[in-house]
């Protein structure tokens, strides 16, 4: 096995993709985006002396056209495993998926993903915040932790992806620190062994305009070092008056293969966003509940154009090095430092219920305003290192992870907020007709700073019997601290997390399956009492079928599970709180398909069901702690077509169009409701060896919906309509 290394990285959106990934990747992160697949295959010294080797039988599917469809997935299990073979709900977002879909944002391209909301608190410049299964999700970049801390983090650009990943459900046993509802890994793009280059430019509504350039290839004749630069810049405003969107970013890669038991990639991400507060943290009062002065706009500012900002920054460099240590045993080490801080100003209503300094009495329409300032840096080193090995023992098969991981934080902060008399003295802001300029920029000192640290201890078995029973046993061992540097002393907590899966495939492609885990989740933060939080733990039990057409031409995934999550953080009165709650419960189910009809049509499907509740904690009255979980409809559905067709002889068109619907919506405590609403979305392309010109649409008919109302008094809209077109040319 040592003398032959084959690397088939995944073709173009626009080009036939098959093949299998390296560097850890599963075959859809693979599926760069640009490039066919190509073999390098790599001769054996004169002196190695020739290994006999069982024979391997390779099962796959090529298609003639590009597809959504991603049979393989590495999230899951840290192993290329098949997305049918895993008992667990996972989603591949593909490249070409990516591309029709349309997607500006990570939160974009989780639209049409079962148990995914994404768009959880509306438009958010600010961040990703999609749900999953009710919960917040933890991203992931190639493998390894993406976020610390809150607002000091760029957002990943989905121009520099090959894929995502959503792995539906607690995810410790591998990962560490994790939600009870999953994790979004997203793949960088990497180098490929074919010369290929992209120039790209979007423009559309709200004076975007953007330039990105992608290029990959050989730096040696043999191929053994490989290159790939991918870089953007942007300028455009949004839905939100006076807040930009604009960006740019720098990220080459290399990757070294000076032999067929070693392969080296690092990638490297340097970016700079700037743009402001779209959150508006608007009152029922003109948005979910009628106002004698009419619905307050979408659009509405209500900061201060000459202080308002949200400037991110992130400098970041991964390494993924893998050594195969003979046929049965390879060693791989994933390492990442990242540098990201932010420059964060921003005014933000007063509309809290109870709060004596709610709307004027009189007029309704006027609100006081809170002035924040913050300056926020992160620094980050995490590190995973596991050994896997296989074995075959007659009929049963066995592959084994052992691994330790860890993680370094420093979080460092200088902020400061307006005292209520200041508050006052600002002044009321109108909201239906907004004079800017009175405002009073708050003191800032430094905050002492958290260091966060991390280390865990897994293992993880994956045994086959035969063709037909697949049984997938896992534990952990976590140690985590956080300090807050010269002021309290360290919280640490331990916790041992269990992960067990028994799936069975039939020939008729079914494979039911019934699965555990548990996450373990440290908070480093503190109440409004100053008492920091206790960690976040849960527990889901989930059975299911999954389906694979013979032809690989389908995927059915049919779930149903129950979540129990102790200590789960909630909003608190004010955006600036959180609370931590008693128990909260999910119980649900999932339907999602993807298909291809005839090379021609692709459809995805998906449909979620979640019923939750929450108490207030342990000593709560119990006729009064039981309240909804906030941002969990009940009812949510998507649907999606594309068609690819030629027209008057010339091939390469393309049209698609979707449907997302999401149920009522009510608040904790069910004071007030969200109402339901459908949004349709389309794109149209033409594609050939060289260029790809298209135009999509979200929320064609411009629907001015609230994604979200909670308990506390305020809403949020969600996202108006964007048309964007795009050109490509590619060489």
């Amino acid at each position: 096995m040592r003398f032959l290394t084959i690397v088939a990285l995944a073709g173009a959106s626009a080009w036939p993709t098959a093949g299998r990934a390296t560097d850890d990747a599963s075959p859809a992160d693979g599926d760069t985006g640009l490039y066919d697949t190509v073999p390098v295959v790599r001769e054996r010294p004169d002196d190695e002396v020739p290994v006999q080797l069982a024979p391997l039988e390779i099962t796959g599917h090529a298609d003639a056209l590009p597809r959504y469809l991603a049979d393989r997935a590495s999230s899951a299990t840290k192993a290329d495993t098949p997305l049918v073979e895993t008992p667990q709900s996972i989603s591949v977002i593909s490249a070409e998926r990516l591309l029709d879909l349309g997607a500006l944002t990570l939160q974009d391209a989780l639209r049409y993903t079962a148990g995914v909301r994404s768009d959880a608190y509306g438009f958010d410049s600010r961040g990703d915040f999609a749900n999953i299964r009710g919960t917040a999700y933890v991203p992931y970049r190639d493998g390894l932790r993406a976020q610390f801390g809150y607002y000091n983090n760029v957002r990943p650009d989905v121009y520099a992806l090959q894929s995502v990943e959503v792995l539906r459900g607690p995810s410790s046993v591998l990962y560490g620190q994790g939600t009870s509802g999953g994790m979004v890994n997203v793949t960088s793009k990497r180098p490929q062994p074919a010369f290929a280059h992209e120039l790209r430019a979007e423009f559309g509504e709200y004076a975007r305009r953007q330039l990105a350039l992608d290029t990959t290839g050989p730096l040696t004749g043999d191929g053994s070092l490989l290159y790939r630069l991918v870089a953007l810049m942007r300028e455009s405003d949004t839905q939100v008056d006076f807040v930009g969107s604009d960006r740019w970013f720098v990220a080459p890669s290399l990757s070294w293969h000076p032999t067929p038991w070693l392969s080296w990639t690092v990638l490297g991400n340097f970016q700079r966003d700037e743009s402001g507060s779209s959150t508006a943290f608007l009152p029922w009062e003109g948005t979910v509940l009628p106002s004698r002065n009419g619905r307050i706009p979408t659009g509405r500012f209500v900061s201060e154009p000459d202080y308002d900002r949200y400037d991110t920054q992130q400098d970041a460099v991964t390494s993924l090095l893998r050594i195969d240590l003979g046929e049965r045993w390879s060693l791989h080490q994933n390492l990442r430092y990242v540098d990201s801080g932010a420059v964060y100003r921003s005014l933000y209503p007063n509309v809290y219920v109870g709060d004596p300094y709610q709307l004027d009495p009189i007029q309704r329409r006027r609100v006081l305003r809170v002035t924040n300032a913050s300056d926020t840096d992160a620094r980050a080193l995490t590190a995973d290192h596991r050994l896997q090995g296989q074995w075959r023992w007659g009929p049963v098969e066995q592959t084994v992870l052992v691994g330790v991981d860890a993680t370094d934080v420093r979080l460092r902060e200088v902020a400061g907020t307006l005292s209520i008399p200041q508050i006052i003295q600002q002044g009321r802001f109108d909201l239906y007709e907004p004079v800017y300029g009175n405002y009073i920029v708050p003191d800032t000192a430094r905050v002492p700073d958290l260091e966060l640290r991390q280390t865990g201890v897994y293992i993880q078995d994956q045994i086959r019997f035969g063709d037909r029973l697949i049984l997938l046993l896992g534990a952990r061992y976590d140690d985590a601290s956080s300090e807050s540097v010269g002021n309290t002393p360290p919280v640490e907590n331990s916790e041992t997390s269990l992960r067990a899966g028994l799936l069975y495939r039939f020939d008729a492609g079914w494979a039911p399956y019934v699965s555990y885990s548990e996450s373990f989740e440290p908070v480093a933060d503190f109440d409004a009492d100053g008492n920091p939080f206790k960690p976040v733990r849960g527990e889901q039990i989930e059975a299911g079928v999954k389906f694979e057409s013979a032809d690989g031409g389908a995927l059915f995934t049919l779930a149903a599970f129950d979540i129990e999550e102790t200590n789960r953080l909630a909003p608190g009165d004010t955006p600036a709180e959180q609370k931590q709650l008693g128990i909260a419960e999910i119980r649900g189910f999932e339907f999602e398909a993807m298909t291809r009809w005839f090379d021609a049509l692709d459809l995805l499907l998906s449909y979620t069901y979640l019923d939750g509740h929450s108490d207030e904690g342990p000593n709560a009255d119990e006729a009064t702690r039981i309240q909804n979980i906030a941002a969990l409809p009940r009812h949510s559905a998507t649907a999606w077509l594309r068609w690819r067709f030629a027209l008057f002889g010339l091939p390469g068109f393309s049209i698609g169009g979707g449907a997302r619907y999401t149920a009522t919506l009510p608040s904790e405590g069910g004071t007030v409701e969200v109402p339901a609403v459908t949004l349709f979305d389309a794109m149209a392309a033409w594609e050939s060896e060289h260029w790809r010109i298209a135009v999509n649409g979200t929320n064609l008919e411009d629907e001015s919906v609230l994604s979200i109302c909670l308990e506390r008094g305020d809403c949020f809209y969600g996202s108006r309509r964007n048309v964007v077109g795009s050109v490509a040319y590619r060489f």
